[in-house]
């Protein structure tokens, strides 16, 4: 589900403040390893980093997320939940050392919220819902307060500005659950501080521009203002998939078939290198990305095909791409003619249930068959 996603995303983001810190430069190093699939660098980079600066502010937090996301590569599910269990356990009693040394810093206070949040991510994960209520009410209070006191630490702007936007296309529930917390249910504010963590973070804006490309392509159906931002990342972290499935597809649907073309060719070879855990989850992404590469040329039947093979093995647990995958079956489907298989993939879309622009989309078509014309 998209909630989950943001979720995921509100969690792992990382805050820190304008101020310098001893060990900032080791610290970031490993952050850009890390955003760069080199996951053992950066663990490595991060362990060393935590003995020669303890009281850096995020290096605990940046450590333990690093560490999960590696064992993501390789291991189960569960076993991924057991390491990070393990690893917030232990950076856990460092935080509140941390605070009670520093209690004016309100740095370390963030990443202690932080670290409360991410316990969350477990525990949805193993559907704990109360525990996982407990730990997001908790952390994210610790960020909300922060975030109001010293407006100006921009990276904490992040997490605000995604349970703003969220609730903001969310329903009237949300909307009443996020007011109690005293934040707007905006979008469009949500979206201006998302933008302000992209723009101006010292940290965020990695995330930001992340979750921007993703909410323009698709939520917001803006893939212009998607381009600006994936582009970005593809520049600072070339070899991110993820991050080259987003520009991907902004150049997709802004219509440069030349640079989509030669961005499918250079995904095609560093598939293979992926851990086979990492296929898993991407192949099925770049499958439909080719099919909306060939549905934009105009070649119906090749684009049905792959978009078949996407939907057939998708196994990651973002389903953001899968509702798209579905939009897409269905609208190649009324090009040819098939309007009750249309109706069966846009009725699978709407299922999916997760605020995407798809779902609105494949409402629409359920009632007037595609045409072509969108």
């Amino acid at each position: 589900m998209f909630r989950f996603y943001l979720f995921s995303i509100l969690s792992f983001s990382a805050i820190l403040a304008n101020d310098f810190y001893e060990g900032d430069t080791d610290v970031k190093e490993g952050v850009y390893a890390f955003y760069n699939y080199d996951f053992e660098q950066a663990v490595n980079i991060l362990t060393k980093a935590r003995k020669d600066f303890p009281e850096h502010p995020g290096v605990h937090l940046i450590w333990a997320a690093a560490r999960w996301v590696k064992a993501q590569s390789n291991l189960t599910v569960e076993e991924t939940y057991n390491r990070l269990e393990a690893d917030l356990k232990e950076i856990e009693y460092v935080y509140s050392d941390l605070v009670e040394k520093y209690p004016y810093n309100p740095v370390y206070r963030l990443y202690k919220g932080s670290s409360i949040g991410l316990k969350a991510r477990v525990t949805l994960g193993r559907k704990q819902w109360l525990r996982t209520l407990s730990h997001g009410y908790k952390g994210f209070n610790i960020i909300e307060d922060i975030s109001k006191n010293h407006p100006d630490i921009i990276d904490a702007q992040l997490p605000i500005g995604i349970i703003e936007y969220y609730a903001g296309i969310s329903t009237s529930m949300l909307k009443w659950a996020v007011k109690l917390y005293g934040l707007n249910t905006s979008r469009d504010l949500g979206l201006q501080k998302i933008n302000l963590a992209a723009e101006s973070g010292s940290w965020s804006w990695i995330e930001a521009k992340s979750i921007l490309s993703n909410v323009y392509l698709w939520v917001e159906d803006e893939p212009i203002l998607a381009l600006n931002h994936s582009r970005d990342l593809v520049k600072h972290f070339p070899r991110n998939f993820y991050f080259n499935l987003l520009h991907l597809e902004s150049c997709i649907r802004t219509k440069d078939f030349i640079l989509s073309k030669a961005i499918i060719e250079e995904m095609d070879n560093r598939l293979s290198k992926l851990s086979s855990r990492q296929i898993v989850w991407y192949e099925p992404y770049l499958l439909y990305e080719k099919a909306l590469y060939f549905f934009n040329k105009n070649e119906i039947n090749k684009a049905l095909a792959l978009v078949n093979k996407a939907v057939d093995s998708y196994a990651a647990e973002l389903d953001i791409v899968l509702g798209n995958a579905y939009l897409l079956q269905g609208k190649c489907f009324d090009r040819l003619g098939k309007r009750k298989e249309a109706k069966e993939s846009y009725n699978m879309c709407v299922d999916l249930n997760n605020l995407s622009d798809a779902i609105l989309k494949s409402k629409r078509y359920l009632k007037n068959p595609y045409n072509g014309s969108e």
